[in-house]
């Protein structure tokens, strides 16, 4: 397991490097080719529900502190100069636990996570003057360390199906929808709201052939909703917002029962979020 997650971050390494480097060297005009430019600092905070289908006894809330590092690029897109393209390619690390909530104790097990993983977020936008308002799309790939308090009521059921999660890295995956809002060069807030899944194993088949149907999915929006922005630009970003976001809450509310969804594979521990972030670009 190690050595799959050291290999995953060093190809995602060499491939930001390797496109750095290309922009670096072209002697083209690069402004619509490049996918990584400034660098970026994301801290946010949220508040996560956790449930596990099958799962009788309740799960206490937590509270959610997460850092992303990566390289974003911001420029005019194809569809007019106040329609801008965003995309985002980030490392992350994430500390989930009831202490990082306001709540009063709950009844609840009390859980605690760290998590880190690669990801990216896309989207279209518009520019006012200096303002900027660029809804997305975040998908992410993730290793996540969940422990729970086996000392709390809870039946030797419930026990047995926490304790497929509990105390090691599993594998899992995260989609977000939020809105960049970029209130000065450099600094934006963002609300924002995410569904994690924690696989209790990791099926590479099953695992493989979900994901080319969500990505299938993704492709054929994609295109559409480019057909929108090139005969109505503005409604256009909220278009491919809209639909983009939709169809993955859809998916994932398929995954819910079904972790590799269609094929048959237990339920994942799920974390429903609602954040809010801020991010500096330099």
């Amino acid at each position: 397991m190690i050595k799959k997650i050291f290999l995953s971050v060093i190809i995602f390494l060499f491939i930001s490097s390797s496109l750095v480097a290309q922009r670096s060297n072209s002697s083209r005009n690069y402004s619509k080719f490049k996918f990584f430019d400034k660098p970026t600092i994301e801290l946010s905070y949220g508040l996560s529900n956790i449930k596990l289908n099958g799962y009788s006894s309740k799960i206490s809330d937590a509270g959610l502190l997460e850092l992303k590092l990566g390289f974003t690029n911001q420029r005019e897109s194809y569809f007019g100069k106040k329609i801008l393209r965003y995309d985002n390619r980030f490392l992350f690390l994430s500390n989930s636990s009831n202490d990082l909530t306001s709540k009063s104790k709950s009844t609840g097990v009390n859980s605690s996570m760290w998590r880190f993983g690669f990801g990216n977020k896309e989207g279209y936008g518009l520019k006012f003057g200096s303002v900027s308002l660029m809804p997305y799309t975040s998908n992410s790939f993730a290793w996540t360390n969940f422990e729970y308090d086996k000392n709390s009521f809870q039946s030797e059921t419930d026990k047995l199906m926490l304790d497929n999660f509990n105390g090691t890295f599993r594998f899992g995956s995260t989609t977000e929808g939020g809105i960049n809002l970029q209130l000065f060069p450099g600094f934006s807030i963002q609300p924002k709201y995410e569904i994690s899944d924690i696989y209790p194993r990791h099926l590479f088949g099953k695992q493989f052939m979900s994901s080319m149907i969500e990505v299938g999915g993704l492709f054929l929006i994609d295109s559409f909703t480019k057909n929108v922005l090139r005969n109505a630009p503005v409604a256009g970003t909220f278009v491919n917002f809209i639909l983009k976001n939709a169809y993955e809450y859809g998916f994932y509310q398929l995954r819910k029962d079904k972790m590799n969804w269609p094929f048959t594979s237990s339920a994942p521990l799920r974390y429903n979020t609602f954040k809010l972030g801020m991010t500096f670009t330099f």
